[in-house]
């Protein structure tokens, strides 16, 4: 899911919160969003470069080359870990990052299931060939050929192209 989706639904929910959360409204929403900085993190370390450039040409990539380490701060141990100490501590701080940063994993899950019927539906009807080339290909990638403006219109086949991996990532290096 888009950085600037994550950013409108958690905006969504700290607003839906605020009457009962009031000044603490801010903390899930920081921590939904800036829980991605590990992405650029686990990039930082692995190409050893801080630039925020080249961070994002990377994960514009087709099909960027990911470490499980790259999403550290969404795997269920760190949260877990996360659940484990506001629990002891009983730090209202702490479970209120930790719903924020469940929200966030809980709407990647969504979009992951959500992209994966859309793959599954559009290779049926593609027959395993390549929408760009015509060519025959039995591992297609999902390319978004337009971004919807709205969220509830985000998951529209009609969005979307099925491509070979060469297609693909000449696609995204125009």
């Amino acid at each position: 899911m888009r950085v600037q989706d994550h950013i409108k639904l958690s905006t969504t929910a700290a607003v839906i919160a605020l009457p009962w959360l009031k000044q603490d409204a801010w903390i899930p929403l920081a921590s939904s969003v800036l829980i991605d900085v590990d992405h650029y993190l686990w990039f930082a370390l692995a190409h050893r470069t801080l630039s925020m450039r080249a961070a994002l040409r990377y994960f514009h990539q087709a099909n960027p080359r990911r470490s499980p380490w790259a999403r550290s701060f969404h795997h269920p141990l760190f949260l877990a870990l996360l659940l484990f100490v506001a629990a002891r501590t009983r730090s209202k701080w702490l479970w209120l990052i930790l719903c924020g940063l469940l929200f966030h994993v809980s709407l990647d899950t969504i979009h992951g299931s959500q992209m994966s019927r859309l793959k599954r539906t559009l290779s049926e009807q593609a027959h395993a060939t390549c929408s760009a080339c015509g060519q025959p290909c039995e591992t297609l990638e999902l390319h978004t050929a337009y971004r919807a403006r709205s969220i509830f219109d985000r998951y529209n086949p009609e969005h979307y192209a099925l491509l070979c991996p060469a297609c693909h990532a000449q696609t995204h290096q125009k």
